[in-house]
């Protein structure tokens, strides 16, 4: 039952017991998630006295890892979510869930949705567990016969042509003479199981092919994708080189239908045989005269293999927050100068910024709860932005991220790749400038000494996060309007996209650019919901998806409205507001189908300025990546002006990172 939803469980510890007094708010059941309107702190941080010591759970914790929370009950984000299960009872199925970048982000939008009154979000993407991470495969192996001589042909050109150029894995001409002998075989079964992990190459290059001619999922891609998966074991039963390449090239077909979870097995075991044969091994600049393979040649295309390695794991890491195989990426590993192949090199650049990837997944995911001081974060955050920003100095103008793509058309699937991750990458590393309130994050910044190009990044961190989901969306449409749907990209990054910009309509709700980016939002939910309901996802989680726009969209007409009569309560406003917007979590029944278009109405969005645009200016949140000064709205938190204070008001940088740890920390992401 492939549709079946599945549920997903939110762990909470329990709360510590408390001093019962009468005039105690933390005696409410609900004070836990309260919005500190009592609270007596100052914004941005606890006094020194009551600061918790987050290295150390309290006496009457059940688990050391769970940071001090619910004494304090001032703020939601000290909600120790510290994992979820994806569980369907009916099979027994479960899927541990930790937080990643996309997690934590979606748990802060909910946050703010809540803030607002407004149903939260996550209880739509329980329904991804099973397309992510199984594949329906019969119990006896499928050997059927390769496509006849032209059409095979065609699936060979297209590979080579379009994925080998930053994925190359193969000695061209000798992988095309294999697939042509195993093509005129009278019968594949004849075959040694020597031979199975390069039938099963020959298989997933004709899947690969298939679908990336056609432009998406495919009858030949999946029948030669289930007759490779049919014999993944003859490929665990010969773990040589010939084992990785197939490995590799069912981690890229996976990805390629969004069966991330299935995708991250297949690379593991690549890697863990990588490691047996002394593929990460090679270095140019100390090269081993006691290595297993010798010849120059040779060096380099396993060097290249291993790059390959390297680049889809810190790529699949820091979109997921797993655990890695690979602690350590060096592009030493690589080759020297003279060994560049002709043209542009895309997997270098691959390779370059997997190891700065590498690095920000250990700033990001690698840090227990109150092992750093904010300052030590704030300087760790800086000198990896300078990294990136480094990196992208050296990639051609025309491949550049933070440019615009003005590559050769039949490259342009690559160079959004490139820079779709160099975005998803600048928003991890800023994420927390993007969930604090604005002036709080940047009075903590303002508290220690840090140089001055260093302290303008981060001051413009929230922007930079923002500008960066803008960018994702833009090569997102862009991609549809070119009618490119390559293997190599998936659905992931687009929504992470989503959901900063929902954040960011959320907190800067008034600016000028609102409309726009609500414009923004919708066209990148459509596509996103589009391309997991033809990669087979439930029909429910593309629903998911597209109630982010739905949700922020309620929230956009809510405070655009005119402001109610003085006679009027606020809360009975909210409460009418809110029940008319709220999804339903069980109502799928009578829920429009994904497919169906969203109503256009975020044009008809008239922000209401909030505050004296005369004297802030510029009202919107534009800059370019490059830039060193944050360009800030000046819009009144329209959060405030609805009662209370704003989510995550009452944290400091350290605080706030420890949270995000904590909701990180062996962090698992499937499809989205």
């Amino acid at each position: 039952m492939p549709h079946v939803a599945v549920t997903r469980e939110w762990i909470v510890q329990p709360e510590p017991m408390q001093m019962q007094s009468e005039d105690s708010t933390l005696s409410q059941p609900s004070a836990g998630r309260s919005m500190a309107q009592n609270s007596t702190h100052s914004p941005g941080s606890l006094p020194a006295a009551e600061r918790p010591d987050l290295s150390q759970p309290p006496d009457n914790s059940p688990a050391a890892s769970v940071p001090w929370s619910h004494d304090v009950g001032i703020s939601p984000a000290q909600q120790p979510y510290e994992m979820a299960f994806n569980t369907d009872a009916q099979t027994n199925r479960i899927k541990m869930m930790g937080g990643s970048s996309s997690q934590c982000l979606m748990k802060s939008l909910d946050v703010y949705l809540e803030s607002a009154q407004i149903q939260p979000l996550s209880h739509n993407f329980g329904h991804g567990m099973r397309q992510a991470e199984e594949i329906e495969i019969p119990l006896g192996a499928s050997l059927p016969a390769l496509p006849e001589s032209m059409v095979c042909n065609r699936y060979v050109s297209v590979f080579f042509m379009k994925i080998h150029p930053i994925y190359p894995l193969f000695d061209i001409d000798r992988m095309k003479s294999t697939i042509k002998q195993l093509a005129t075989l009278p019968a594949i079964h004849l075959l040694s199981h020597e031979q199975g992990p390069l039938l099963v190459s020959a298989y997933l290059i004709m899947s690969l092919g298939a679908d990336e001619d056609s432009n998406g999922i495919t009858a030949d891609g999946t029948k030669y994708l289930m007759a490779a998966t049919s014999l993944l074991g003859h490929v665990m039963s010969m773990p040589y080189l010939h084992a990785v390449q197939a490995l590799l090239l069912f981690t890229m077909t996976y990805r390629g239908r969004n069966k991330d979870g299935l995708g991250w097995q297949t690379l593991g075991m690549a890697i863990r045989i990588a490691h047996t044969l002394g593929l990460h091994l090679h270095s140019h600049r100390n090269p081993s005269q006691q290595h297993g393979v010798q010849n120059k040649a040779d060096q380099l295309f396993y060097a290249r293999i291993w790059a390959i390695c390297c680049s889809l794991e810190k790529m699949m890491q820091l979109e997921s927050g797993r655990p890695a195989s690979i602690l350590h990426v060096d592009c030493d590993h690589m080759m020297g100068p003279d060994q560049h192949p002709p043209g542009h090199d895309f997997l270098q650049w691959h390779m370059g910024l997997a190891q700065h990837q590498g690095l920000i997944c250990q700033h990001v995911y690698g840090h227990a709860p109150g092992e750093r001081t904010a300052q030590e974060i704030l300087s760790d955050t800086a000198r990896l932005d300078r990294s990136m920003l480094s990196w992208a100095r050296n990639i051609p103008e025309e491949f550049r991220p933070g440019n615009d793509v003005f590559c050769p058309s039949h490259e342009f699937h690559i160079a959004a790749l490139i820079s779709i991750q160099y975005y998803q990458t600048l928003i991890a590393l800023h994420r927390a400038a993007l969930i604090a309130p604005a002036a709080t994050f940047q009075s903590e910044v303002a508290k220690y000494l840090l140089d001055e190009s260093s302290k303008l990044r981060l001051l413009a961190g929230e922007a930079i996060c923002v500008n960066s989901a803008r960018s994702i969306a833009r090569l997102t449409i862009e991609l549809s309007d070119r009618d490119v749907q390559s293997r190599i990209l998936t659905a992931g990054p687009p929504l992470m996209a989503c959901i900063v910009l929902g954040i960011s309509l959320i907190k800067n709700s008034g600016s000028r650019s609102m409309a726009a980016d609500l414009g923004l939002l919708k066209a990148c939910v459509e596509y996103t919901a589009d391309q997991f309901l033809r990669s087979g996802h439930n029909d429910l989680f593309a629903n998911g998806v597209l109630s982010i726009y739905q949700q922020v969209q309620s929230y956009v007409d809510r405070i655009s409205r005119p402001e109610p009569h003085r006679g009027e309560p606020r809360s009975q406003l909210n409460r009418d507001v809110n029940h008319q917007t709220r999804f339903q979590p069980n109502s799928s029944q009578t829920t429009s189908p994904p497919n169906d278009k969203l109503k256009d109405n975020s044009a008809d969005v008239q922000p209401k300025s909030r505050g004296n645009t005369a004297q802030n200016g510029i009202t919107g949140l534009y800059m370019s990546l490059d830039m060193t000064s944050p360009i800030m709205n000046g819009s009144t938190q329209h959060l405030q002006s609805h009662g209370g204070e704003l989510p995550f008001y009452n944290l400091d940088v350290q605080e706030l990172w420890d949270w995000m740890g904590e909701t990180d920390h062996y962090s698992y992401q499937e499809s989205y």
